[in-house]
Order: C-alpha cells, then sequence, then structure tokens
C-alpha cells in the first residue's frame, strides 16, 4: 500500500491574503516616503581670501551664503589665528553692493608660522565657522602666478612684424595697443599708436571684425588714439604709416584681444581716491571691485553707477583693479591701472614704468616703459603714455584667492528622519508578520505529515516523499521564513539611507 503526500496541503492558517499583498503594501510605503521628501536643499557659506599673505600687509576678503534663488550676506566676522589658535587680528565684514559681504583685516608685522584665517557667521540661529590656513611669506608677490584669461587664441593680442617701406622717413616705433587690455563686442575702446617722436600720419585699416569710427589721425608724435568697435569673435586692424604723399612708410597687423560678454572700464586719480567708469553691454550695473597692490589681493570692495568712488584711500604704489559684475565671472572682469603717488614731485608715469620693468625678467622689457625711464618722452603726451603702458598688462586676470565653504542641509531634516524609522519599522513589522506566518505554515505542514504516518499500520509501507530534489526543496522550505525576514530587513535598511530617494 502507498500512500502520497504530493498533493495534499494544510489548511491555511487566517490571514494568508495579508501575505500576499505584503509586496503591494512594502512598495505603497516606499513610494509615499519617496513623494513626501524633497531633494536637500543645501545653503552654502563661502569665504573667499588670499592663499599666501605677507606680514605688515592687508588681505582681502568676501563671503556669501550661497541660496538656490540668489546670494545673501550673513553678518560675518573675520578672525586671523595663528597656530596655537591665538587670535592676531579680526575685522567684521560689510555688506556688499553687489553679492555678499566684503572687507579686509590687517595682519601683524610680528606674525610667524603657521597662520590660518577663520569666518564666523550666524545662519538660522546657527553658528556657522568656516576657516583655512595660509601661506605666510614675507616675498609673497614673488609667487605670484602670471595673470591669464581663457579665451580663444584668435582672441588674444598678437602683434605682427613691423614691414618697413622708407627707411628714411618711417617712424622708428609703430606700437598699436588697446588701452583696456581687451575689447568687449558692441562696446567703443580705444587703440592707441605710439609713433615715438616722429610727427607721422597713421591709418587704419580693417581686416576682421572690427568698426572703424576714424581710420585717419596726424601727423603727430606721441601717441594717436583711435576709437573702434568690435563686431565678432575675432579682430584683425592694419596700422599704416603714411608719408606727406598718402605713400605707406611702414605698416604691421595687430590682432585685437577680445573679451566676450566683458566689463570696459577705465580709472580717473584724484590724490589718493580713485574713480571708476565701465561698461556692460546689457547696461552699467554695480559692480565687485579687487584691489592688488602689484600682486597682492589687498581690498575687496564694491560701487555703484550712482558713486563710482571707491570707498578707501589708497596708499602709494601701483595698483590693478579687476571689476567684475558677480562673485563667478572673474574671467570676463574689466581691468585697469592707478598709480598713487606719495608726493607731488614724484613722476606717476615713471613710478609705473620702473614697476612694470621690475617683472621683465618674466613679462619681457616693454619698449616704451624703456623709454620712459630713459626719458625719451616727452611730458606733454604723459596721461597718453600711461594709457597705453598698461594696455597690455590689462588683458589677463590675476586671482590670487582660494575659496572654502560650509554646507549644511535644510532645516526639515528632522521631519524627514522622523518619516524614514516609521517606514523602515513599518516594514520591518510586515516582514517579521510574514516571516512568522510562513514559519508556522511549515510547522503546522510538519505535524501534518507525522500524523499521517502514525495512522498506517503496516510498517513495510513506502510513503513516496518524491524525488531527491523534491526533499531538498522541502528543506529549504523550512528556512524560507528566514530568508524573507533578510529580505524585509534589507528593504528597511534601504528605506533609512539618505540619498537614495
Amino acid at each position: 500500500m502507498s500512500i502520497s503526500t504530493e498533493n495534499r496541503q494544510p489548511d491555511a492558517p487566517r490571514f494568508g491574503w495579508l501575505v500576499r499583498i505584503s509586496p503591494v503594501l512594502v512598495a505603497v510605503i516606499l513610494a509615499a516616503l519617496w513623494l513626501s521628501e524633497k531633494p536637500d536643499t543645501a545653503v552654502g557659506f563661502s569665504l573667499s581670501a588670499p592663499t599666501v599673505v605677507a606680514p605688515g600687509t592687508d588681505a582681502a576678503l568676501r563671503s556669501w551664503r550661497l541660496l538656490e534663488d540668489g546670494v545673501a550676506a550673513p553678518p560675518t566676522t573675520v578672525e586671523v589665528l595663528d597656530g596655537e589658535g591665538t587670535v592676531l587680528a579680526q575685522t567684521t565684514l560689510s555688506p556688499s553692493r553687489t553679492h555678499g559681504s566684503e572687507g579686509d583685516v590687517a595682519l601683524p608685522n610680528d606674525i610667524s608660522g603657521v597662520v590660518s584665517f577663520k569666518a564666523l557667521a550666524t545662519i538660522d540661529d546657527d553658528p556657522i565657522v568656516v576657516s583655512y590656513s595660509v601661506a605666510l611669506d614675507a616675498g609673497a608677490a614673488s609667487r605670484a602666478r602670471r595673470p591669464v584669461r581663457g579665451t580663444s587664441p584668435f582672441q588674444v593680442y598678437e602683434l605682427g612684424p613691423l614691414r618697413v617701406f622708407d627707411p628714411e622717413r618711417a617712424p622708428k616705433e609703430l606700437d598699436p595697443r588697446i588701452e583696456e587690455g581687451a575689447c568687449v563686442p558692441e562696446l567703443p575702446c580705444w587703440l592707441s599708436v605710439w609713433v615715438g617722436d616722429t610727427r607721422t600720419r597713421v591709418r587704419l585699416a580693417a581686416l576682421a571684425g572690427v568698426r572703424l569710427q576714424d581710420d585717419e589721425q596726424g601727423p603727430r608724435s606721441g601717441f594717436l588714439r583711435f576709437p573702434i568697435t568690435v563686431v565678432g569673435n575675432e579682430a584683425l586692424v592694419r596700422v599704416e604709416a603714411l608719408g606727406p604723399d598718402d605713400g605707406v612708410l611702414a605698416a604691421r597687423d595687430v590682432r585685437i584681444p577680445i573679451v566676450p560678454g566683458g566689463i570696459s572700464v577705465q580709472a580717473e586719480v584724484r590724490g589718493k581716491r580713485v574713480q571708476l567708469d565701465w561698461e556692460e553691454v546689457e547696461g552699467r550695473g554695480p559692480v565687485l571691485v579687487d584691489a592688488y597692490l602689484g600682486t597682492r589681493w589687498t581690498h575687496a570692495l564694491s560701487v555703484t553707477p550712482n558713486d563710482p568712488w571707491l570707498p578707501i584711500e589708497f596708499e602709494p604704489g601701483v595698483w590693478r583693479l579687476q571689476v567684475r559684475n558677480g562673485l563667478f565671472s572673474t574671467n570676463t572682469a574689466g581691468v585697469t591701472h592707478v598709480v598713487i603717488t606719495s608726493d607731488d614731485e614724484e613722476n606717476p608715469l615713471e613710478t609705473a614704468a620702473r614697476a612694470l620693468l621690475a617683472d621683465a625678467a618674466r613679462d619681457g622689457l616693454d619698449p616704451l616703459a624703456v623709454a620712459i625711464v630713459e626719458g625719451r618722452l616727452s611730458p606733454e603726451h604723459s596721461e597718453e603714455a600711461m594709457l597705453a603702458l598698461f594696455g597690455p598688462h590689462n588683458f589677463g586676470v590675476l586671482s590670487l584667492a582660494g575659496v572654502v565653504s560650509r554646507f549644511e542641509v535644510a532645516p526639515d531634516l528632522v521631519r524627514q528622519v522622523f518619516a524614514r524609522w516609521l517606514a523602515a519599522l513599518l516594514i520591518l513589522g510586515i516582514g517579521v508578520f510574514v516571516s512568522l506566518f510562513l514559519f508556522r505554515l511549515d510547522g503546522r505542514a510538519e505535524a501534518r505529515a507525522a500524523k499521517i504516518l502514525d495512522s498506517v499500520d503496516d510498517p513495510e509501507i513506502e510513503v513516496r516523499e518524491g524525488t531527491q530534489s523534491s526533499r531538498t526543496t522541502l528543506r529549504l522550505e523550512r528556512w524560507l521564513w528566514l530568508f524573507v525576514l533578510l529580505v524585509f530587513v534589507l528593504v528597511a535598511v534601504i528605506a533609512l539611507s539618505r540619498g537614495w530617494f
């Protein structure tokens, strides 16, 4: 006699329907968790300051809070600390007229060792701190990198070879320069042509991308200034020195430097105060001004069209002013230079020329600067010479600033964490229920099988339990409840994991 148990199933316990819909319940919980959460809104608080400082100098500072819809300027205090955490200097930044806060801090003369900047602000009643160490070097200017600007190779200043057709009458110099350092498309700029001490007529011929307002000037010695407007992404001009009979005595081509979307800026000095005049394609607005004494970033300033005077008095020296319309628009900044003298007897033009020649090993000798230092330039051309002298140096932009940031999550973090824990507990609870159900179902099945075997009187009767693979399957089914529980635990852990949803 043979008894088969293959098709006999134990009576299903109550709540079997709940087990069958448990995957749907878990999916609903995860979907509700996903829909209830928005991506974390990150707000950043940043400090920008020089990476290299020198004792006894000023260091410029900028701070800002980056929001989803703009830039805020929380009240910020900046401390200068030594290696032991002692406060050496302190300053409070002022709100900028454009973005963030700005100011500078005076560094003591006797600082040494490790120095760090520490910015402290309060945001939503929470204290925020950012800090970083800076290099201390008395010769910090010598470590400065050469000013550069990210532009196309066809948008940089390039002076072609001088072609002389009449050596006896041609001027010794024919040196064209853009006074602003670069032209901004659709904004006027000035091309200055230095012809030395020879009275010469100069004519311009547009080769590509240039609109001329005045194509001929002279005869005159010194500097001839032409207003031009760039109308494309590449601009070429031919400069010709003319004789009395309109014959070309000498000529050279010049590639006009271009900064698309940039700012065109010039400056006027009155004593120790500086007034800016700038133009933008979309109209003038408030701008940030980074003031460098040589190559040291010493002042962070801002001005508006209604008040274009920089709010400080500058100490004597050659100052580089970089003007930008936003915190992240350094590459389109306009650049100009000014010279502040210590007394009326000092010659600003000679001071500027000597400062530029001090970098001769790096930048090469400037023939105009050499002529100024040697006294070969007439005093009547001093103002024009100053504009032309700094022209090539107004192209590149200088950045010695380092930026450190602190980011914090949105204030609804507590609610999000509570929702994740609630979802995880619900999923874990469902998993425990399903596992217990399967465990109980397996126990009832074993008890029923044992009861059937006990009811058989003939010990010779063989009860078929299927093939060897069926026996293995039955043994695995005994541990199915544990496997299911582990799956639900894994899903609960995923629900707790930030960044998955």
